[in-house]
């Protein structure tokens, strides 16, 4: 994996809000994010509801068995058929990594999402870490979101490119 120069690093990360870090979401700097996303990084969420994700992550990163983070504990989580939206980040390199968690959340009925930035997700949970996959599990404290959030990820349809 490549690193990324400090400059760049500091520039994603330094976003704070009263002291507390926020992923970005202003409209040119998300323009600019998803352009760096990789191919199969499909559906990727527009601005408006990758606020409403990051909302939901910074609620259930309060809640110590609400969410999963990294590929072996969401793939072992999925396997035990564990329910949930399954948050993934758009520019993560090499795509190999996990590639094949899309195909694994639709053989299950889980919806899953892209983001474009692992480091926004690493915010959104709270950690100056990226992070670039997770699984939220319903949870009585943030269940209205949840559900709003797994109607729209359910709707989502992922592009397709015919060559």
């Amino acid at each position: 994996m490549g690193r990324k120069s400090e400059a760049a690093l500091d520039e994603t990360m330094d976003t704070t809000v009263n002291g507390e870090a926020e992923p970005v979401t202003d409209k040119d700097a998300y323009e600019e994010q998803c352009a760096l996303a990789n191919e199969i990084a499909s559906p990727m969420a527009n601005r408006k509801l990758a606020k409403k994700v990051y909302k939901l992550i910074k609620k259930a990163s309060g809640v110590k068995t609400a969410v999963r983070f990294g590929i072996a504990d969401v793939s072992k989580g999925l396997r035990k058929n564990e329910k949930g939206i399954v948050v993934l980040a758009g520019n993560v390199t090499p795509i190999d990594i996990y590639s094949h968690i899309p195909a694994f959340c639709e053989e299950k009925g889980v919806p899953y999402v892209y983001t474009p930035s692992r480091e926004s997700l690493g915010l959104a949970a709270g950690f100056r870490r990226s992070i670039i996959i997770l699984l939220i599990r319903p949870n009585a404290e943030y269940q209205e979101l949840y559900d709003e959030l797994f109607e729209t990820c359910n709707l989502l349809v992922p592009n397709t490119k015919e060559n």
